[in-house]
């Protein structure tokens, strides 16, 4: 029988393990992994696992709410941190792309399919901090001069909350030819381009150009 890997992380705050098993699950898929890999991957044993998660899908559970509070924060420290709101939402979109460039490509459907209570939590938290975030965001960018002062925010909002679930279900359609991250990057700067004034597109492309961002 293969032994155990020794708990060199035994004492580890929950919080961290559940991060490193968030990691474990985006990078190699949500069905194939199984509580042995996962322990294996954090280096612990399935015992000292247990102690912190009551099964595989309790430990899904526990990392989709990680997930949701590190967008959270996230956006919150691209708020306090950066020059507009183009900035901020610059940030944010930097964040998600990276996470969706590194997702292995089963996840969502995996999420959906065999993990669904998981799959509408993160969904609806998702809707739930992006709403509440485009309409400050919008609100901020119209006092800066970026963004179009008829633009209603919370229609806005609303409208890219529905582009990033078309996006979701594009990604999850095996005929799609472009990555989720790809997909996620068109429809953000849509967003964006789609509201902004003069100003705000030119900070824009010179922030895109200057940066090399997105290559």
């Amino acid at each position: 029988m293969a032994q155990e890997p020794n708990d060199v992380n035994a004492t580890e705050p929950q919080e961290s393990l559940i991060q490193r098993a968030t990691s474990v699950f985006m990078r190699l898929g949500v069905r194939a992994v199984n509580m042995a890999d996962v322990s294996s991957e954090l280096g612990i044993s399935k015992k000292t696992l247990y102690k912190y998660v009551s099964d595989k899908r309790d430990l899904i559970s526990k990392c989709m709410t990680w997930h949701c509070a590190q967008m959270e924060q996230v956006i919150e420290e691209a708020k306090s941190n950066s020059e507009n709101t183009i900035e901020a939402e610059l940030k944010l979109i930097r964040f998600i792309h990276q996470i969706a460039s590194e997702m292995h490509p089963s996840v969502l459907f995996d999420l959906n399919k065999y993990h669904p209570k998981a799959f509408r939590y993160v969904n609806e938290r998702r809707d739930e901090i992006l709403r509440g975030t485009m309409v400050d965001n919008i609100r901020r960018g119209q006092e800066e001069g970026l963004y179009r002062a008829e633009v209603n925010p919370e229609v806005a909002s609303r409208f890219l909350i529905s582009v990033s679930h078309e996006v979701q279900r594009m990604a999850e359609n095996s005929s799609n030819q472009m990555s989720l991250s790809q997909l996620y990057l068109q429809s953000a700067l849509y967003h964006i381009r789609a509201i902004a004034t003069p100003k705000g597109l030119a900070f824009l492309e010179e922030k895109i150009k200057d940066e090399n961002l997105f290559t």
